[in-house]
Order: structure tokens, then C-alpha cells, then sequence
């Protein structure tokens, strides 16, 4: 089953059934299976505990003293290891990034990369860091514990006889557990810390049972949009959601998804505000140079290519097939993720890893992408982009964001790959405003609203 069709099965289910009735201490817990199911019947398979991940988590429990915990933070700021890129000397949170430079005492909470960990404590900007290993492996002992084994789920034959009916195998007592297990750390984290005002997060859904813990204890939680963000994104489409598994404020990239909240998704947030993105002014700033100049001595255009997870053999497998006719080109292919293996037959293709992606846009010549957000940041560096339309994933996403005059093409195959690559090169567009500006400032006002 595709992601799209594993989208429209889940809502199918929600037009058909109170699924908002299926809790867990009163709670509805949907809002956190409805994920879990869609990774279940779909195509991203969730990343499961494996001997290398536990290795990581084990490895990074002394990055930063735990200790710091016990000091008095103003604001939280929980993210992800493999969001930083590089800026100069320093590896930066192209999300988050901004919050080292504000005023407010922030202690940041970093889950490490499944591809290496934490990044050398020299080359970040923040000192006041622990690892997110210590919850990891907390929340799995109190998932594991016996007294924890047996949880009373309200309404859970309905859950049944869902499943029952789409004929669906998926242990969703195995995620009431783990969202427990969740909330159950953080609460026993607060307690043995100086509670924030407020919490940051960039990826919230991923960590329920945290917010349910925040929620409980009266902590704001403000989310920051990390990714695409659309009615097609599995975390942000659901017909209902319970409040206490979401944030109070999601801060946005832009106009767009600024209108899907309020018109839309109404009820996700409370609040939605426009605060742009850090990476992509820092960039525009910091990356004045070509970093491509030696590569244009050999070859006329410079094609960058973003990865895809779950994409990445399909999108390889385009490339391979569209760039011998170029030979004029460079392209190179930027996974999402360091491990992806990939054969290419032509010389004019590189595969590239531990680049900064936003340096290689901002002085591309053109992009290619499935439909990753890649295409939003080149379109604010005026860097054109071709779609490959996988399963029409991103015609779906970005067909009413995004069109011809607009600098990009969406093409199903590799046919037509000849004439949008000659239009994109040589055509003049109009790009838009989609990213808002002045992000530092804008999010300095947002938190500022909760420290008194």
C-alpha cells in the first residue's frame, strides 16, 4: 500500500467510526496509534530498536552531564542530533538553531542520529546539553516493567473490530505502552528537575507522551515546523485530535501552512504562529561564495538531487536514467540518510553525504527532488526544481503551492525530462514568498509572551 493510500484508509476509519473513544487514563490515544497504523500498512517502516541503534543511545549517555538537568532553565528545546548542518566552523540547528542566541536560559535535549550519534561538543554553539539517551532508555525499562503490562484500554474492542474489518495485524497495545512509558518518564524527569516555562519541540508527534507529561504539569509546549506540512502529512490531517498529546503553538515556515492551520486543522493548535525558518537566513548570509567554482571549470550546470527516506532506490534509479543524456551536468545525489547504498552508471553523478544541502541549493543551477521540503528552500534561493512525481506524491503535496510559473516541473516519468530541464534552465519565473522572515526576532516574541 503507498503512503497516500495508507492516508486515505485511515481516513476512511475516522468517517467511520468514534475512534476518538479508544483511551487510555481518559485519554484518547488515537491521535498516537493513527501513526503507528499508518507506518504499519504503509511504506515507511517504522525504525525499530536494533543492536547499532541501542549502541548509539548506550554511547551517547555522557554527552553533556545529566547533571545540567538539575539547573533552573527557562525553556526546553528537544531535538534531533541529525538536524544540525554545517555553518562555517560550527555544526547548527536548522530549525532550533536560533534559540542558542536568545536571551532566555534554554537547556537543549538531543536525541542522538541512528547514523552517528552526537556531533563533536567543539563544533556546537550550545553548552547547556544533554543527551535524550537517559528518557530513551528510561521510557523502554517502564515499558517493560510488569506492573506496566497490563493496561486497561477504554473502548479497545472498538480498536478490534477496526482492525478486524480492514483485516490489519498491528499490536497497538504494543504503542498504548510506549506512549505510557512516555509520559511516565517525563513525569518522573520533571520531577527530579527545575520545570521549564516552556518547552520547544521539532518533530512532537514522535514524543506524545512527553507533551501529555508538560500538559499535565501546566508547561507550554511550542512546536517548530520541521518538515513538509500539508493536508497530506499524516500528523497534521487527522479529523480530531486530544489535546494534551499535542502543542499549545505551532510555529510555521510560512503563509501556506500558516492558512492549512487556521482553515483546516483548526483544532491541532491552539495558536499558530509565522516564524519562518533559521537555516535558510543563516544560509543566505553565511554561504556567499560558489561552492561549486571548481566543479563549473569541467562542467556548464550543477544539478543537486535531495533524497528521500523510503524514496531513495526509486529516485536513484530516475537519476541514472536522465543524467546520461547530460553530460554537461554535475549531479549530485544528497541522501536523506548516511546509510542509503545507491550504483550509479554515469560519471557525471556523485553521491554525496555530510554536505550542508542549503549551501548546495542556494548555488545550484537546479534541483530534483520526490517531494521533500527541499524544493520550498531552493524556490527561496530561486533555484528551479524538477519533481519526480512518485506515486504522484508531489503533485499532491505541493500541486497547489507550486506550479510551472513557479520554476518547477512534475514529471511521472522520464519522459519530458529533456524539455523541463532545458525550460528550467533558461526560463525567468515568479518565485514566492513562502518562508516569512526576521526568524530570530519572530520567535524571540513568541517566547517571550510566556516568561514573566
Amino acid at each position: 500500500m503507498t503512503y497516500l493510500e495508507a492516508v486515505a484508509l485511515l481516513h476512511d476509519i475516522e468517517s467511520k467510526y468514534d475512534v476518538m473513544s479508544i483511551k487510555y487514563k481518559g485519554v484518547s490515544v488515537w491521535s498516537f496509534l493513527r501513526l503507528r497504523l499508518l507506518d504499519c500498512v504503509g511504506v515507511n517502516a517504522e525504525v525499530k530498536l536494533s543492536k547499532s541503534i541501542m549502541q548509539i543511545v548506550l554511547k551517547s549517555l555522557f554527552y553533556g552531564s545529566l547533571f545540567k538537568s538539575w539547573k533552573k532553565y527557562t525553556v526546553w528545546n528537544i531535538t534531533g542530533a541529525e538536524r544540525r548542518k554545517q555553518v562555517g566552523d560550527k555544526m547548527i540547528h536548522r530549525i532550533s538553531g536560533a534559540v542558542a542566541h536568545l536571551p532566555e536560559k534554554t537547556l537543549m535535549i538531543e536525541k542522538p542520529s541512528r547514523d552517528f550519534g552526537h556531533v563533536s561538543k567543539d563544533a556546537i554553539e550550545e553548552k547547556n546539553i544533554i543527551s535524550e539517551s537517559w528518557l530513551l532508555l528510561l521510557s523502554l525499562f517502564f515499558k517493560r516493567l510488569p506492573l506496566v503490562k497490563k493496561l486497561e484500554v477504554e473502548n479497545y474492542e472498538l480498536m478490534e473490530l477496526i482492525l478486524k474489518n480492514y483485516n490489519i495485524q498491528f499490536d497497538y497495545m504494543n504503542y498504548v505502552k510506549h506512549l505510557d512509558a512516555q509520559r511516565r518518564t517525563m513525569n518522573l524527569f520533571l520531577a527530579i528537575s527545575h520545570k521549564p516555562k516552556i518547552v520547544l519541540f521539532e518533530c512532537p508527534y514522535d514524543s506524545m507522551g512527553y507533551q501529555w507529561a508538560f500538559h499535565q504539569h501546566g508547561i507550554e509546549v511550542i512546536e517548530l515546523q520541521h518538515g513538509v506540512l500539508n493536508r497530506n502529512h499524516n500528523a497534521y490531517n487527522a479529523k480530531d485530535y486530544e489535546p494534551i498529546l499535542n502543542p499549545n503553538t505551532i510555529c510555521v515556515f510560512g503563509i501556506e501552512e500558516y492558512n492549512y492551520f487556521n482553515n483546516e486543522a483548526s483544532k491541532y493548535a491552539k495558536d499558530v504562529k509565522l516564524t519562518g525558518l533559521y537555516m535558510l537566513e543563516k544560509a543566505d548570509e553565511f554561504f556567499v561564495a560558489d561552492v561549486f567554482a571548481e566543479e563549473r571549470k569541467k562542467y556548464e550546470r550543477i544539478v543537486v538531487v535531495s533524497g528521500q527516506a523510503g524514496r531513495e532506490e526509486q529516485l536513484g534509479e530516475y537519476i541514472n536514467k536522465v543524467a546520461g543524456n547530460h553530460p554537461e551536468a554535475l549531479f549530485l545525489y544528497v541522501p536523506r540518510h548516511n546509510d542509503v547504498k545507491l550504483d550509479f552508471t554515469h560519471d557525471n553523478i556523485r553521491f554525496v553525504i555530510g554536505v550542508n544541502i542549503y549551501q548546495y541549493l542556494k548555488w545550484a543551477d537546479l534541483h530534483i527532488t520526490v517531494s521533500s521540503t527541499t524544493c520550498l528552500e531552493a524556490h527561496y534561493f530561486h533555484t528551479p526544481t524538477i519533481f519526480y512525481d512518485y506515486q504522484k506524491m508531489a503533485s499532491t503535496y505541493y500541486g497547489t503551492v507550486l506550479a510551472q510559473e513557479n520554476g518547477v516541473e512534475y514529471l511521472a516519468t522520464e519522459e519530458g525530462f529533456d524539455e523541463a530541464y532545458n525550460h528550467l534552465l533558461n526560463g525567468h519565473f515568479e518565485y514566492r514568498e513562502i518562508f516569512a522572515h526576521n526568524h530570530k526576532e519572530r520567535l524571540e516574541n513568541e517566547i517571550s509572551k510566556y516568561i514573566k
